[in-house]
């Protein structure tokens, strides 16, 4: 192939500030810190729900929160652009005249830069499953050709793609290019590598596989490769009368009764479309969703892992081999050698009284250590570690190793490391959550009981209350992490299609959540722990694999799945029984039917001056151009018009003691249904900083909140304080003060209109 560009600093790791910027969207440190258990701080915005970070903020960090949808459309904040950078089928080619087509449901993605090119790199996308209804519309194994299960076959494994900003600014695959690449199901043939890659001792793993599947999510390495993760390796090749998929009736090899050749995670070079990808033994087999890595010059090399299935366990590697920056050669075999450990919680488990609670019954943080995984239980791992613990302790392993299904691991820059729980409905957590641990000493390589690790449950999901504003209702059954370079933690939800709104068998415990969605999470600063929704996700999709690029100004998301409930009630061939039309079609208000296809999407953040040529909708599916010749014609609440409010009876004078029964009661009068949010604030003196450094300084307070829906007319209502306001009104003790009541209505269409009113609390 032609010269390729070798990987840049920004991913070998040569600096400490390139290394985080070029990586730390995908969860990587270089650096020891001192481990933080800062409790997240909690408080509501002022008026419009507005994101801030707490440093300067990125193109990211600042955006008004989007209302939760069921609609069949991928939405962004108002002054993001959004468009598909390649969906399904979609053909590219290498510059040697290999023809290829990006698979199906895109899920991991990375970017890796080209040197010298800031507006150019190259993107690894695993496709995890085939969809068999969507391609050919035969769902029985034991029914498809010989040409469907090939299909099926190629729409799996990984993408290279190279991309490159056109002059609009929207990213466009490169093609031809001799980066360009796929792995499919079939081809090329895997190395094995490890304690496991050998035919004598070992035979149902062997030396070598064919192609990769079942492709979830993956990480990357400092040394600039791609990690995939073989997940759901059982669907491929089970009895092919009831399986999905029965791919053995191709090759007994694809049985997992017979042979462990895929369920391990997969090392790819993406600047070399020659590459062997290999399947790393040391790492075990599992259902891996993910890894995240951390790195210190000089020393031993660790790997963190989730096994995507409830009940099952947390995962780290640590290398034989040293991390040497710059020794490519070297680092390139880390991952063939070193010992498999599993988390073991003092309690592993969040529990719940309720299907559907928010409060768990359990402890929310504790200890605990890394238990070494034996040679013997690298095949099949989850199942001979479990069959071990529980012949020592009975029921061991429920209560000490058994999590709440573990997606997603990341590692944030001081080392520590965040998981992400989705759910377990045995244990009644409907919502999940996100828990962060961090190692004895900081040390990553600390294993055994005598180095034991702390952690906490850093942030759960599941419905804030009616009350908050549709932004900032809560996130549900999280997914994928990543961090931006400010330290905003975003994630991505995954919850069941057949249990989304609008399903026939949607759950209650999300209709406040409706679509799947992108959120992101300050940990610091005023909103600190407040989960503002960034993104919707089409009907029955999951956003997956977000990633920024080096410079923040792209955010690349996944949506995999579209319309995936089609299948148990849908007609093949008959769009109109499609459950979803995306990304050409909206089925919400019946624009373009059509095969809804699994895509990539671009999100950037236009400049304010951006010229009208480069503005594209904040939605996808745009929606449709009014014919020539005519003016479109509003839709019923989208006229443009704001809603006409008139504030009454709002005393300009409020005993305190009065204001802690009753709050503070007014008459509000709309023209038209508002989503009305009152916010009573008031500058107070705080007490800043700590020890002698301390001093007063007047600082805006929220006392008390309401949001209410209301139709059109007249309604009295009232601002109650809030349980913190109510203690910051009784340590005035008489002390006059001006507090302001701040009014902002919002229509159907998102027009507002605000007020706002002094009030003399005495």
């Amino acid at each position: 192939m032609s010269d390729p560009t070798t990987p840049t600093d920004a991913v070998a790791g040569t600096t400490r500030r390139h290394f985080i910027r070029g990586v730390a969207a995908a969860g990587a440190s270089t650096v020891a810190a001192a481990s933080l258990f800062e409790a997240p701080g909690v408080s509501d915005l002022l008026g419009d729900s507005v994101a801030r970070a707490a440093g300067a903020p990125t193109p990211f960090a600042d955006f008004r929160a989007v209302a939760a949808s069921s609609a069949d459309a991928f939405e962004v904040p108002e002054g993001y652009r959004a468009h598909v950078v390649i969906k399904y089928g979609d053909s590219f080619a290498n510059t040697d005249g290999t023809q290829l087509r990006f698979g199906y449901n895109n899920d991991f993605l990375a970017f890796f830069p080209l040197e010298g090119k800031p507006d150019e790199g190259l993107l690894f996308v695993n496709h995890e499953y085939p969809a068999p209804f969507f391609q050919h519309g035969v769902t029985r194994g034991a029914d498809k050709s010989v040409a469907q299960l090939e299909l099926e076959q190629y729409s799996v494994g990984n993408s290279v793609l190279h991309v490159k900003k056109d002059a609009a600014g929207l990213w466009q695959i490169v093609s031809p290019s001799p980066y360009n690449r796929r792995i499919t199901g079939k081809d090329p043939e895997c190395e094995h590598t490890g304690p496991l890659a050998d035919e004598t001792n070992h035979p149902r793993v062997g030396t070598s596989s064919k192609g990769s599947l079942a492709n979830c999510s993956g990480g990357i390495t400092p040394w600039g490769t791609a990690l995939s993760c073989e997940e759901n390796f059982q669907d491929y090749g089970s009895d092919p009368a009831t399986s999905a998929y029965g791919w053995n009736r191709l090759d007994p090899e694809y049985d997992s009764a017979l042979w462990s050749k895929y369920g391990w995670v997969v090392e790819t070079d993406p600047y070399d479309a020659s590459w062997t990808p290999r399947k790393h033994t040391a790492l075990g087999r599992f259902r891996h969703e993910n890894t995240a890595f951390r790195a210190l010059d000089g020393k031993r090399f660790v790997l963190y892992m989730g096994d995507d299935v409830t009940n099952a366990g947390v995962y780290k590697f640590v290398s034989t081999r040293p991390f040497i920056p710059g020794r490519r050669a070297h680092n390139l075999r880390i991952l063939e050698e070193g010992t498999l450990y599993i988390a073991s919680f003092d309690h592993s488990r969040r529990e719940f009284a309720v299907d559907g609670d928010t409060t768990p019954i359990t402890p929310t943080s504790g200890v605990g250590y890394w238990r070494e995984v034996l040679v013997t239980e690298l095949e099949d791992t989850n199942v001979r570690i479990r069959r071990a613990v529980e012949a020592e302790e009975a029921g061991a392993w429920n209560r000490h190793f058994a999590t709440n299904r573990p997606e997603d691991v990341e590692v944030d820059v001081d080392g520590t490391v965040y998981i992400a729980f989705t759910n377990n409905s045995g244990v009644k957590d409907r919502h999940g959550s996100i828990r962060k641990l961090v190692e004895a000493g900081n040390d990553p390589t600390a294993v055994g009981r005598a180095n034991e690790f702390r952690w906490v449950d850093y942030a759960g999901g599941g419905d804030r209350g009616e009350d908050k504003p549709a932004g900032e209702r809560g996130f549900s059954s999280c997914d994928n992490l990543v961090f931006d370079r400010e330290g905003n933690l975003w994630v991505v939800t995954d919850i069941s299609s057949g249990s989304l709104a609008g399903t026939p068998g949607a759950a209650r415990w999300y209709r406040y959540h409706l679509n799947n969605a992108v959120f992101m999470i300050p940990r610091s600063g005023p909103n600190a722990g407040i989960a503002f929704r960034f993104a919707n996700m089409p009907a029955e999709s999951e956003g997956t694999g977000p990633y920024f690029t080096p410079d923040e100004r792209t955010l690349f998301v996944n949506v995999q799945h579209p319309g995936e409930e089609t299948a148990s009630r849908g007609v093949y061939g008959d769009v109109s029984t499609y459950t979803s039309y995306w990304p050409a079609g909206n089925k919400t208000t019946g624009q373009n039917p059509s095969t809804p296809l699994p895509s990539l999407v671009a999100v950037t953040k236009l400049p304010p001056n951006a010229p009208p040529e480069e503005r594209r909708p904040n939605v996808i599916p745009p929606p449709p151009p009014a014919p020539e010749g005519r003016r479109p014609q509003p839709e019923p609440g989208r006229d443009g018009a704001k809603p006409r409010l008139r504030v009454a009876d709002v005393p300009r004078r409020r005993a305190q003691a009065q204001l802690l029964r009753g709050g503070l009661p007014l008459e509000l009068t709309v023209d038209e249904p508002v989503r009305a949010t009152l916010v009573l604030s008031a500058k107070l003196p705080t007490l800043v900083g700590r020890g002698r450094r301390a001093r007063r300084k007047q600082k805006l307070v929220v006392l008390g909140r309401a949001t209410k829906s209301l139709k059109a007319g007249r309604t009295e209502l009232a601002v109650k304080l809030s349980p913190a306001g109510k203690l910051r009104v009784r340590a005035l003790r008489g002390k006059d003060v001006t507090a302001t009541l701040t009014i902002e209505a919002r229509d159907a269409a998102g027009n507002r209109s605000s007020v706002k009113r002094n009030v003399k609390l005495v």
